[in-house]
């Protein structure tokens, strides 16, 4: 391997396979140049632009992503239908551009892309095999135990699996029962979907749902009861479709509640029902998928040379997006702290900011779910996430990498989210007004809101970020 490491790869299954539809942001874009250029990995290049990437990689599928938009469906009619532009829905811009846009992740396509670069690159790969067993050897050493009678020894184990395997085997500490959010979902893959900009225009005999860009070249929020349904639509004809709620009782009952919702193809909720009205199964996964509890979170210093990326460790949410941009900052860290010649301190410094990073983002994650009885309420706290991640994007353009990715680690900025989580609480208690509720948000996050937040009156914003192609 190129930094004089000899890697090898365990996977539990065999590429190409199912992985539901991801969106990349502008500080996940970053990291992945920061690493391509860093590494001389042209691809990881090519993947931080929309232009870049169908111009180097046209037969890896993805997806257009100029931004994110948001749309209540729970008007008295279930309808979207506005009496004036941004009352119902909510642009915003990540890039200036279609060719500088971030990206849909086709994972089918991406993730048996990636896996046959780093066999390219020398790693060794085991496909079909899962860790069973680690043992810990007297040299120190990790001898891991495969389910096809494989046996694997490391000088260090990092897990980048999807569900936490190194601390389930070991006994990790688990602190997703200090978690705010809580939620189920229901997802698949979908062909036909129709066009929500479209239908959107229509209705308003305007143009709406492009300005400033096409809505359907986004992450899609459409707010629905308990809930929201995301879209993202690949270039292959194929949309990723979910369903995402909170958890009141059980969780087996939210995922259940998601799961009979995707199924009746939004029955409740005509503009999204019409929407799916033509759609079908994509041939992979064929079917709806389902998580009760979509949480999870262990401390990610799981022994000593074992250590989980932040997204093995920690799952949070769709909302926001945050999920390939937290795997790529834990690449890039572990990744220095190789090269440094791994060091016990760089773990611990890297165990902390994960930690800190995952409880912030949960702060930002819950409290928009809290607001979501308000459209008004709900666009004030995601304005809280868009101030964090915006200056996140302006050190990185620096070419710094943070100490703690989305101001987690910027003590005036944490008590500024604890303070909004306060007064969202007492909006949905109806203690404070959702107007008032906005102005003391737009007034607390003054200091960072450089990108002109809260500015406009119709909730469309033309460019927020500091994306360049």
């Amino acid at each position: 391997m190129r930094c004089g490491f000899q890697v090898t790869l365990i996977d539990a299954s065999r590429h190409p396979r199912f992985a539901i539809g991801e969106s990349s942001t502008p500080i996940a874009d970053k990291l992945l140049r920061l690493i391509g250029q860093r590494y001389r990995l042209d691809d990881l290049v090519a993947m931080s632009s929309y232009g870049r990437w169908r111009d180097a990689m046209p037969a890896d599928a993805c997806g257009k992503k100029r931004g994110f938009s948001y749309f209540d469906h729970r008007s008295p009619k279930r309808a979207t239908r506005e009496t004036h532009r941004g009352e119902n829905s909510l642009l915003v811009a990540a890039s200036p551009t279609d060719e500088a846009s971030d990206t849909h992740w086709y994972r089918h396509d991406v993730d048996a892309m990636l896996f046959q670069r780093a066999q390219e690159e020398g790693a060794e790969t085991i496909e079909n095999a899962r860790v069973i067993e680690l043992k810990r050897l007297a040299d120190n050493r990790w001898r891991l135990l495969l389910s096809n009678d494989c046996v694997v020894d490391a000088d260090g184990v990092l897990d980048a699996s999807g569900g936490g395997v190194t601390a389930k085997l070991l006994g990790g500490i688990e602190l997703t029962g200090r978690l705010k959010t809580h939620t189920a979902a229901a997802f698949s893959h979908y062909r036909g979907v129709r066009s929500v900009s479209n239908q959107f225009d229509q209705t308003h005999r305007d143009n709406r749902g492009r300005d400033p860009f096409d809505a359907d070249d986004a992450a899609q929020h459409h707010l629905i009861d308990n809930g929201w349904v995301w879209m993202l639509r690949f270039e292959n004809g194929i949309t990723s479709v979910g369903v995402t709620q909170r958890i009141h009782r059980s969780a087996e009952d939210a995922g259940l509640g998601c799961q009979r919702i995707l199924e009746s193809r939004f029955e409740e909720y005509p503009e999204l029902a019409e929407v799916m009205r033509e759609a079908s199964f994509a041939s992979l996964p064929g079917s709806i998928r389902r998580v009760d509890r979509i949480q999870r979170f262990y401390d990610p210093l799981v022994a000593e040379n074992c250590v989980m990326l932040p997204t093995a460790a920690f799952n949070l949410d769709p909302l926001h997006s945050t999920g390939i941009a937290h795997a790529l900052s834990g690449v890039i860290r572990l990744a220095t702290w190789l090269e440094n010649g791994g060091q016990p301190k760089g773990l611990e410094r890297y165990r902390d900011a994960v930690i800190a990073e995952a409880r912030h983002l949960d702060r930002l994650v819950s409290m928009a779910y809290r607001s979501m009885h308000s459209f008004e309420a709900f666009t004030a706290a995601c304005m809280v996430y868009f101030a964090a991640a915006i200056e996140c994007e302006e050190s990185l353009m620096a070419s710094e990498v943070p100490d703690r990715f989305w101001m987690a680690g910027n003590t005036r900025f944490c008590e500024v989210v604890r303070s909004s989580e306060e007064v969202l609480g007492a909006c949905e208690r109806g203690e404070v007004s959702a107007r008032e509720c906005t102005q003391r948000i737009r007034d607390w996050i003054a200091p960072w809101n450089h990108a002109g937040l809260f500015e406009s009156a119709e909730n469309r914003y033309a460019y927020t970020a500091t994306k360049v192609s």
